[in-house]
């Protein structure tokens, strides 16, 4: 099998603190809506109804309508504590930060995660009405009910600095003593480099760069210091060595701040980038918290933390791509959709909202509004290579890889093929196979190894294609099992394995392999179609005739479907021919029929 790709939606749990009841699979279309709900039980709704609506719209994933019904719920039972709680913390998620900023005045909280988030919301809602002394006082609540609240821990410096105590908060986000494998640790370097922010904003330049080229790393991680450190570098116009860590943070993450940032840099004006504010730099703080938590998979709290930050910086572009993100974690992508589609077009963030778009329709198998998009973003941006190749992607699964072919081609004709990818070349391989052209497809498949040589998919491919091929059957088999040891419950893989024994001519091994990899992949076409031709292979002609059969069941190509179809006449012909018998008397041997 030369390959497989899926790609598999995250199931997340609601918040435990909801207490909501047990998560059913959320399906496209059950989402409930609550002006429906409301016409459809009459105009009198009692809470205990709106209750019920919005318990069923959480289970669905649905947390505009449950907050709307919650929220209905609690205004109409003021009484009701445990309702009111519910609806607190389901508005929070949902964005409705008045609302739960009403609830919360006259909550009492009974669960941890209301205790922390009723002072999270004072402290927020007061830094920005700009009462800096309420801030105080609800953050240090905050902090003692969770006194490693990655929320709380990262305001408190900003707050005590907008309340004019800078010594506190230099002083007080000081290096902690963190145990080894502290698994807050990178919290207490987030910390760190508040504090050389802090120091910054105070003109004390000297300390800040001390603690910014502690903390800089070149690597892996260089997106997460980095771009406060080579913003520094350059407000103190060292656009040489600024530009030398932006170039870091590109190869590393491709980001597209840091694509701008050099540009900005390699251009004719001076110009530089400004020093977040107090308040810009809580609403990234909580963005950085949320980040902590989605990281750890726990998508509720990085949800209500995301909309703290967007309450603070409600126009930040990368804040709605995360949103999105989330929202589509939480099975909402509806909600996803609209938070990507609100991202403007001149953002630098646009690219990456539009294909985030065309990923969610396409996992809802709207592939023809999915093209339609990618076709808008390329008239933008014609040569951006991950919108290029998402195009390509979308014509390869239409089976049309010649047009796919071209788009990519005419991309390496006009900006080159320097910053191809490994799947860059990967898909090239595939559109060139597609379209019988193996020696151009094993050629891109061996510049995509060159850059990721140890790659299952690659390995598998290639392997592949020599066996399929009938070329390096033995030499296939090896790259194929290297793929194995690093995969080994790929179906694609084991069928790969199977077939080429099969070519080798050991159709008993090659019904071990290739059964198991039906067992995994069992809606493979070009699986199922081996399995057939080695039951063929063996003599067991109704099991083949049925596997051929339901090849055309799973969504075959074309040109698959074609080539299944001539097997099956084939079996059906030779049944035909087979020697009949003329029957005769009872007294009488039967004789063949004479042509």
């Amino acid at each position: 099998m030369k390959s497989s790709s899926v790609r598999l939606p995250f199931y997340a749990a609601l918040m435990a603190a909801l207490a909501l009841g047990s998560l059913v699979p959320a399906t496209a279309d059950a989402r409930p809506i609550f002006a429906d709900a409301r016409r459809q039980l009459g105009g009198n709704i009692s809470p205990y109804a709106h209750f019920l609506i919005g318990r069923f719209a959480m289970t669905q994933g649905d947390i505009g309508t449950a907050a709307n019904a919650m929220g209905a719920a609690a205004f109409g039972d003021p009484t009701n504590g445990e309702l009111q709680e519910k609806a607190f913390l389901v508005g929070i998620l949902n964005g409705n930060l008045d609302q739960a900023v009403l609830l919360a005045a006259d909550l009492t909280p009974t669960t941890q995660t209301s205790r922390f988030m009723v002072p999270m919301i004072g402290a927020v809602t007061a830094v920005k009405a700009g009462k800096p002394a309420i801030a105080q006082k609800n953050i240090d609540a905050a902090l003692a009910v969770n006194g490693r609240g990655r929320a709380a821990v990262l305001l408190k410096p900003y707050i005590q600095a907008m309340n004019g105590d800078w010594k506190a908060a230099v002083d007080e986000s000081g290096e902690a003593a963190v145990a080894p494998g502290d698994r807050d640790k990178l919290l207490d370097m987030l910390v760190r480099s508040e504090r050389a922010r802090l120091h910054e904003l105070k003109g004390r330049h000297k300390e800040a760069e001390a603690i910014y080229t502690a903390l800089y790393q070149p690597g892996a991680a260089a997106f997460i210091f980095g771009p406060d450190y080579a913003g520094f570098l350059e407000r103190r116009g060292r656009k040489a060595e600024a530009r030398t860590v932006w170039a870091e943070i590109v190869t590393q993450s491709g980001d597209p701040t840091a694509v701008l940032a050099i540009k900005r840099i390699d251009g004719p004006n001076d110009a530089r980038p400004a020093l977040p504010d107090l308040k810009q730099s809580m609403a990234q703080a909580l963005f950085l918290a949320a980040t902590l938590s989605f990281s750890e998979r726990d998508s509720e709290m990085a949800l209500a933390t995301l909309r703290l930050s967007l309450h603070l910086d409600p126009g930040s572009e990368r804040g709605r791509i995360f949103l999105g993100q989330i929202q589509q974690e939480l099975r909402d992508p509806s909600a996803a959709e609209a938070a990507w589609a609100s991202v403007p077009t001149n953002s630098v963030y646009a690219n990456e909202a539009t294909l985030r778009r065309i990923w969610n329709l396409r996992n809802r198998g709207e592939t023809n509004s999915a093209l339609s998009l990618a076709n808008q973003a390329l008239a933008r941006d014609p040569d951006n290579l991950s919108l290029v190749m998402e195009k390509a992607s979308i014509l390869h699964e239409s089976q049309d890889d010649a047009g796919a072919l071209d788009l990519l081609n005419g991309r390496i004709a006009r900006a080159g093929s320097g910053d191809f990818t490994w799947q860059t070349w990967f898909l090239q391989a595939m559109l060139y196979d597609g379209v019988n052209q193996w020696d151009k497809a094993e050629e891109a498949i061996n510049k995509a190894r060159a850059l990721n040589e140890t790659r299952p998919e690659v390995l598998n491919f290639l392997g592949y294609g020599w066996i399929n091929q009938g070329v390096k059957v033995e030499e296939g088999m090896e790259l194929v099992r290297q793929a194995l040891a690093v995969n080994p419950k790929s179906g694609a893989m084991l069928d790969s394995l199977g077939w080429g024994y099969y070519k080798l001519g050991d159709y008993d091994q090659a019904l071990t392999y290739i059964e198991q990899a039906v067992q995994l992949a069992p809606s493979d076409a070009e699986i199922n179609e081996h399995l057939g031709d080695v039951y063929k292979a063996v003599g067991r002609d109704i099991e083949a005739t049925y596997e051929w059969q339901r090849v055309l069941t799973l969504g075959a190509s074309d040109k698959q479907a074609a080539a299944v179809r001539r097997k099956l006449e084939a079996q059906a012909a030779a049944a035909k021919v087979e020697t009949p018998v003329k029957i005769t008397a009872l007294n009488e041997t039967a004789q063949p029929v004479q042509p």
